[in-house]
Order: structure tokens, then sequence, then C-alpha cells
């Protein structure tokens, strides 16, 4: 089981357990780019808010899922979560994932991943981490597909989306097999994304 509150601290961001006080933060970051979110789970309304986090704290509360705020120099920039936890068999999804659109192509996004992988892997000793997304959804998809994840399939008419459409899930995974060669991936990316950082720090 993870330990609560659990942690995550990186060079760009800090994952820390998602609290009610987190939620008017992340609203205004949805809220300021509705059109950003309509292929994912992202809550735009006051109705779609009470669903999204009364159903991530509950699932937290039976250990079925585990949702963080994503913090950069103290500022709530976005969400993630593990989600579907299956301790028997040691698996989860990683996802519910969501930035401010003014971090999206930096290192938030990346090294929040790594460091959730590396958590699950590492010290939970997990077996598989899947990754979903809507098929319509390519960006997201080819953001998958840089960490590193192997795409294994299509689940055909799996989800009622919020905007009610139904949706086919796109269905990628990163096993404990891989996450040798993904972690050096990610860690490789996260120096160009470091060095980038200081380069404009000095030019400006």
């Amino acid at each position: 089981m993870i330990a609560h509150p659990l942690t995550l601290c990186g060079r760009f961001v800090r994952l820390e357990p998602l609290e009610p006080e987190h939620i008017a933060p992340l609203m205004a970051i949805a809220q300021a780019t509705p059109e950003a979110f309509v292929y994912t789970s992202t809550p735009v309304t006051e109705a779609q808010r009470d669903t999204y986090f009364d159903k991530a704290f509950s699932d937290r509360e039976r250990g079925e899922a585990y949702p963080f705020v994503i913090k950069a120099a103290e500022r709530v920039i976005g969400t993630s979560r593990y989600a579907d936890i299956r301790w028997q068999h040691r698996h989860c999804e990683l996802g519910y994932t969501w930035l401010d659109s003014r971090y999206q192509g930096g290192g938030a996004n990346v090294e929040s991943k790594y460091l959730m992988l590396k958590y699950l892997f590492e010290e939970q000793g997990f077996l598989r981490v899947q990754l979903h997304t809507d098929a319509r959804n390519l960006r997201s998809q080819e953001a998958i597909r840089r960490l590193g994840a192997v795409y294994e399939g299509v689940l055909r008419r799996h989800m009622v989306a919020k905007d009610g459409f139904v949706r086919d899930t796109m269905v990628f995974a990163i096993t404990d097999l891989d996450w040798p060669s993904v972690k050096a991936q990610l860690a490789a990316r996260l120096e160009v994304k470091l060095a980038a950082l200081h380069l404009n720090a000095s030019a400006g």
C-alpha cells in the first residue's frame, strides 16, 4: 500500500497528495483553456468538478487510486494520478494528467511521469503500468509514445466521454522489464530540458 502522505520531488516539480484546497487552482487551469481538454476527463463545469474530485478522494480512501497535485515553485500547475490500482497483481493505470498550458512542453510532464513510474517500479515492485487515451487525442498518444510506452491495442466503444461521445480507448503500457530503458530515456530527456532551462536563464 502507499503510505499516505506520499510526496515525490524532482528538479522541476514536486508532487503532493491532492487535497480539497487544490481544487480551486486546478479548476482555474481547466477553465482557462477548456478546448485543450476536450478529449479528456478533465472537469470544466461545476458538475464535472464534483464528480471528478469526489471519485479521486473516494478511490484513494479505498486504496484504489492515489491522486497528486503537481507544483512548480509552490504553484499548482496540474495533477496526475495512480488509478485502478490492483495490488494483488502489482499493476495500475497512470493517468488523469493535466497541466497548465504554460508548463506544457517543458520538463514538468516528463519529470512527473519519471517520478511516478520510478516510485511504482523501484519502491512498490510493480510489474506493469498502463496509460490510456481517447483514440481522437493524437497529441496525448504521441506524448505517451515518447515516454517509451508500448502500444498494446484499442478497446473499441470503451467509454462514454464527458461530451457524450462513445470513445475508443488506446492502451499503452510500460512493464518492469521495460523500465530500465525507459528510465534512461526519460533521464536523458530531463537533462536536455534542464540544460535548456539553464541556457534561457543565462540569456535572460
